[in-house]
Parts: C-alpha cells; structure tokens; sequence
C-alpha cells in the first residue's frame, strides 16, 4: 500500500550575504581594501541602489543549495528553468519512491461539483495498481539477480525502464543550486498566482528559509519592492 506524500523544500546552505553582493559591485570602483572597510550602511546603499537600476550580476555572488521532495509533475517545472544546477533522485540505483501527492481539496471539490463521483477512487486505485506492478516487476527481477539469472547492471537496466510505469503524482527527490538572481526569477514566476498551487507551495518554502536564514536581509527587501525583477 503506497502512503501520501508532502511537498518538503530544505536550505541545505547559502554562500554569500548583502556585504558580498555590495563587494562584487564594489569590484569595478574600489579596490578590495577600500571595499571591505566599507560599512554596514554603505552595503545596504549600494545593494538597493542595484535592485532599483536593474544591476543583477552583484546578485550572483550569493547562492542557495536546496533539498526537495515534490511530485514529479512539479519537479519537471522545476527543471525547467534553465539556470540552475540540477541533481535528482535516479530510478537506475534507487527503487522509485512509494508515496505520491495526494489529490488537493479544490480539486475534490470540483470534482464533487462535476458530478464525477468516483474520480477520487479512481485516482489513488490506478496509482495503487502502477505501483504494485512496479513493485512486482522489481522483486522478480532482484530473485533472478541473486539467482545469478541475470546481472547487477542488467537489473538496474531493467529497473530504470520499469519505472515508467509510474505516475507523475508519485514523489521524487531533488537538489537543486540557484544563484539570487536566478532564484527571484524563479520566485516572481511561480510564486504569481495563476502559477500552479504546488510549484507557488515550493516557491513560498524556498523564501521562507532564505527570509530564515539572515543572510540576505536587505537584497530580500529590495527585490521584493521591485517585484523580484533584477
């Protein structure tokens, strides 16, 4: 029996605070010395005086390293944008996840108000079925691995295949590395609501544990004020 799975997003880590990304705009105008006596006041200055006049590539200088687990439906939205560094879950060395997303409570109730009465059902039991049949065909084939039928990498060519079968419902694992400059992209587009409920869920995690973490107070503030546009 498969159980359902929770959209989770985790900061694993953050390189670079405002001060670097007032640092990396300082490059052009001060030497390193004269930069890093600069002041607290002097950083905030400069790091919204960036946001406001569209100067983005100081904002590269910080970023963010997540951890994910999401449905793959929202996991493909994720990969999408195109700068970012992307490492995910592998069906060839890991047995393919048992839990999926669960169907949301709006889409019960437009469901219940389409009259479609057994959609729910109907949902989790062809999830349910996908699953088992991928359960069933990887247990036969890891009897004839052990069995000396068939090899370790035949196995595993077999398995990466298999899990095709699966549902995009079902949860994957994902590490992704954004700079900021990236990342307010990616959170002006898919925080909008007309974004899909999920990938909003995933973008709101993602600033409450940069807002969390302290790093970039000021930068947070000043591209929120410019609508993330940099």
């Amino acid at each position: 029996m498969s159980k359902f799975g929770i959209i989770q997003v985790e900061l694993q880590d953050v390189m670079g605070t405002d001060r670097q990304i007032a640092e990396a705009a300082w490059t052009s105008s001060l030497d390193k010395q004269k930069a890093e006596a600069r002041t607290d006041a002097d950083v905030e200055r400069i790091v919204k005086m960036l946001a406001e006049k569209g100067h983005s590539v100081p904002f590269e200088s910080v970023v963010f390293r997540f951890w994910m687990r999401v449905p793959i439906f929202t996991d493909r939205q994720i990969i999408t944008h195109r700068i970012a560094s992307h490492s995910g879950l592998s069906g060839r060395y890991r047995t393919m996840p048992d839990d999926y997303y669960q169907l949301p409570q709006d889409v019960i109730d437009i469901a219940a108000k389409a009259g479609a009465d057994t959609l729910v059902e109907e949902y989790a039991d062809s999830i349910e079925t996908s699953y088992n049949s991928y359960m069933a065909s990887l247990f036969a084939l890891k009897n004839a691995e052990k069995e000396k039928t068939i090899t370790n990498d035949e196995f595993k060519r077999a398995r990466e295949v298999l899990r095709g079968q699966l549902p995009t419902a079902g949860m994957t694992e994902r590490t992704t590395v954004m700079n900021l400059r990236s990342w307010a992209n990616f959170y002006k587009l898919r925080s909008k609501p007309d974004a899909q409920p999920e990938i909003q869920q995933v973008a709101k995690l993602m600033y409450e544990q940069i807002k969390a973490s302290g790093k970039i107070p000021v930068a947070l503030e000043a591209l929120e004020k410019h609508n993330w546009t940099i």
